[in-house]
């Protein structure tokens, strides 16, 4: 399911499975709610396995050009604030938010880093 152009959920519990799988990022406890992040190129991917609700899930989100497309960090953000104020899965959101505020905050050096931005001295 795509949310906007360049941000998408994913909640086809195979499908993550197997995308952690593939990338060697499979969780090991599945007793506790928790999130792995990384970047696939320049796409920035966060799933979380969330154990603490009724029934226990994962769900998978992605920013394509992540350092490219901040309002979607930014929604992205904004997604895992709203589910802290209704009470969803408090602690985890909390880490998913703080990890998308540091790239948020980061990105003019993922922009170097990627080559997207020149940053000569004016």
């Amino acid at each position: 399911m795509t949310n906007s152009l360049n941000r998408q959920s994913v909640h086809d519990e195979v499908e993550i499975i197997d995308f952690l799988v593939d990338n060697n990022a499979m969780i090991k406890d599945f007793t506790r709610s928790q999130l792995i992040w990384f970047f696939v190129e320049e796409s920035f991917h966060i799933v979380l396995f969330l154990a603490e609700g009724e029934k226990t899930r994962f769900e998978r989100y992605i920013v394509e050009c992540f350092s490219e497309n901040m309002n979607d960090m930014i929604a992205l953000w904004n997604k895992f604030d709203k589910k802290i104020q209704a009470n969803q899965e408090v602690r985890v959101m909390k880490l998913a938010k703080n990890k998308v505020h540091d790239l948020i905050a980061m990105s003019e050096t993922f922009q170097a880093l990627f080559g997207r931005r020149d940053f000569e001295e004016e």
